[in-house]
């Protein structure tokens, strides 16, 4: 090889390696940041009032998240309510775990199958949003997410059961 050809490979090869770090930083962050909240519902009810209690989490250990609203659809992308002040400016401060019960009754449902028909979306004040679908009563809600999201949050169950840590 020459000297210029050696020159060009030794350069291509820094360039190649700087990128392949970068990508993996931002699959890490990416990864990081897909899985540091997680959100769990029921439904209560007092007489016909329904509402629901959140449980959510935030596995960061660096970032504060403050809460938005609550939008309840029926699937078809009808919005039935907005609950625009009961998790309004709420902080899910880093590595805390936050009980909701004060939630506003859902308006216009009367009973527990309806309940069970609605999807329920949080939205973050960033944008961010997690869809929920309640499974009953005392039951935690199924998080609504992709496939790949999926093994996301099974990856990072799965490193914090063997305690490396990540941040």
């Amino acid at each position: 090889m020459t000297f210029w050809l050696e020159v060009a490979a030794g350069f291509l090869g820094n360039v190649f390696a700087g990128v392949l770090f970068i990508g993996f930083y931002l699959v890490i962050q990416w990864f990081l940041a897909a899985t540091d909240v997680t959100i769990g519902y029921g439904w209560n009810f007092e007489g016909r009032n329904f509402h629901p209690n959140f449980d959510l989490r935030n596995r960061s250990k660096s970032r504060t998240y403050l809460l938005a609203n609550i939008v309840y659809t029926n699937g078809k992308d009808a919005s039935i309510w907005a609950d625009n002040k009961s998790l309004w400016g709420r902080e899910l401060k880093p590595g805390s775990m936050n009980e909701f019960r004060e939630v506003a009754p859902v308006k216009n449902v009367s009973s527990l199958s309806e309940c069970m028909q609605l999807q329920v979306t949080v939205y973050l004040q960033t944008g961010r949003r997690f869809w929920l679908k309640g499974r009953g009563p005392g039951q935690p809600g199924e998080l609504v997410i992709g496939r790949i999201q999926r093994m996301a949050f099974r990856l990072r169950d799965l490193i914090e059961r063997v305690a490396l840590t990540m941040e």
